[in-house]
C-alpha cells in the first residue's frame, strides 16, 4: 500500500508521473510528466525549488532517505540513486548517478555522463565528455541562480496550462507496474 506523499508550497506537480512510497516534495519544486519518483525502501526528501524534468528516474534502494537540496535541475532522461544530492546540482540529459554516490554543490554531471558506483563527488565537479572526465567549475553560482529562478518562474506559468497538476486540493495519480493508483497528497507549509 503506498504511503503518503507530501507536497510544499508552490511546487508543481503533474499528475502524470509515477511515485512509491514516501516522498516529501520541498517547496516550488517541479515535477513533470513521465518522471518517476521511486522510493522503494527508504524516503526521497526534496528540498525546495528543484526541478525534474521528464522521463528523470529518481530512486532510492536504501534503508535511509535519499535527501535532495535545493535548486537542483534533473534533465530529461537522467537516472540518479544516491544517498544525497546538494544543492545548485544539474545533472543534465541522460546523465547517471549511481550506487550510493553522495554529490556536493554547484556540480555539474554532463549529458550521458556517469559516476562511479558508491563515490563522493565534491563541491563544484564538472564530469564532462566521453571518458567522464572531470574538473572544477568557476562558474558565477549567482548568475547561474537568477536563471534558474526564471525558469522555475515560467515552468509554474506553462506547465499548469498543459498538463494536469496536483494541487492542495486535488488528488496526484500514481502509477505502479501492476495498476493505477490514486492517493490524496497532503499541502505543507514548508519543506
Amino acid at each position: 500500500m503506498p504511503k503518503d506523499i507530501n507536497i510544499g508550497k508552490n511546487a508543481v506537480v503533474c499528475k502524470d508521473i509515477e511515485i512509491r512510497g514516501e516522498i516529501q516534495i520541498g517547496a516550488g519544486t517541479i515535477l513533470h510528466p513521465q518522471c518517476k519518483i521511486l522510493a522503494l525502501k527508504g524516503p526521497i526528501i526534496f528540498g525546495q525549488n528543484n526541478i525534474v524534468e521528464e522521463n528523470v528516474t529518481i530512486i532510492n534502494n536504501s534503508q535511509t532517505a535519499l535527501t535532495i537540496g535545493n535548486e537542483n535541475v534533473f534533465e530529461v532522461g537522467c537516472y540518479v540513486e544516491g544517498t544525497k544530492i546538494g544543492n545548485r546540482n544539474i545533472i543534465e540529459a541522460k546523465a547517471r548517478i549511481l550506487g550510493n554516490t553522495s554529490l556536493g554543490d554547484n556540480c555539474v554531471i554532463g549529458a550521458v555522463c556517469s559516476t562511479k558506483k558508491d563515490e563522493v563527488i565534491p563541491d563544484n565537479t564538472v564530469i564532462f565528455g566521453d571518458h567522464n572526465n572531470r574538473r572544477t567549475q568557476t562558474a558565477s553560482a549567482n548568475q547561474q541562480s537568477s536563471l534558474h529562478t526564471r525558469h522555475l518562474d515560467y515552468l509554474r506559468e506553462v506547465l499548469p496550462k498543459f498538463n494536469h497538476v496536483a494541487s492542495d486540493s486535488q488528488e496526484a495519480v500514481t502509477h505502479s507496474a501492476h495498476s493505477t493508483h490514486s492517493r490524496k497528497v497532503k499541502q505543507t507549509a514548508s519543506h
